[in-house]
């Protein structure tokens, strides 16, 4: 089973981001402990990348630690405003709920750090390092390994809208700038997951990327919602999501200088 894995890395990523895609469209906050179910699904997919040759990285903790947080402190400090801004909106517009204050910060910081494992170990450690496999001996397949596990990584923000059957103008464009504006930090997490081989590091970074935004819901009484809205809703979306990608071009600047900056061949953490 071993030999027959590490020699099918492609449909063994398919595999695992299917088994993923059922996980992720659980109804995240209304199941009690669903954080439970996937701390055991990040389990399994590091069973996965350990069995396809990968276990070394999983002992990674500090090496590349300090150069992926540097590399990623400019979406951080974006998260970090987007949060404070949310935060001062609940204060003036007298929507802020302290009650259980530290409770809820607790929770969430656990959902993020669920939601942190499960994605980067789904997303970067078996989908990324699967393609990579496959197309890591010239730069344009490093660039296209990165680029089409970052645009899977977008479309499954938005696919509930994408296979609910009914379309308008404003959800489409929702839709494609969302794929686009978490495309952007998926490609940067693959990229410093390439080079430093650190899936702890790129885990943090996107569960606090999560956490500061989600403040508005913990202190006051904001819903996290959908990421595709009608109506009004649905224009603030687009228009937020538009600034969120133009502002992370910078960030899509340095991730294309890291790949072009590996050396050749470049196939991740899979052995062969």
């Amino acid at each position: 089973m071993k030999e027959f894995m590490r020699k099918q890395p492609i449909l063994v990523a398919l595999v695992c981001l299917g088994i993923g895609i059922v996980a992720i469209k659980l109804p995240v906050y209304s199941i009690p402990g669903l954080s439970v179910v996937r701390f055991v699904m990040t389990a399994i997919l590091f069973g996965v990348i350990t069995v396809m040759g990968g276990g070394g990285s999983l002992l990674r903790v500090r090496e590349g630690a300090a150069d992926t947080l540097r590399k990623s402190v400019y979406p951080l400090i974006l998260a970090f405003l987007v949060g404070g801004l949310m935060v001062m909106a609940a204060v003036f517009g007298n929507n802020v709920n302290t009650e259980g204050l530290a409770a809820k910060e607790i929770k969430y910081l656990v959902l993020c750090a669920s939601i942190g494992l499960f994605e980067e170990s789904l997303f970067r450690g078996v989908l990324f390092s699967g393609l990579l496999r496959k197309m890591g001996s010239t730069q344009k397949g490093i660039l296209g390994a990165v680029l089409l596990s970052s645009l899977i990584f977008g479309f499954i923000h938005v696919e509930n809208y994408v296979f609910g059957g009914s379309y308008d103008l404003v959800g489409c464009v929702q839709a494609v700038l969302k794929i686009l504006q978490s495309g952007a930090l998926g490609f940067l997490l693959a990229a410093l997951y390439m080079k430093n081989k650190n899936i702890w590091m790129i885990t943090l970074v996107h569960g606090l990327n999560d956490f500061f935004p989600m403040q508005a819901a913990i202190i006051g009484s904001a819903s996290l919602g959908n990421y595709v809205g009608s109506g009004t809703e649905g224009v603030g979306l687009s228009v937020v999501y538009l600034v969120y990608f133009l502002l992370y071009i910078p960030m899509i600047v340095l991730s294309v200088r890291i790949i072009k900056k590996q050396e050749l061949p470049e196939y991740g953490v899979f052995k062969d």
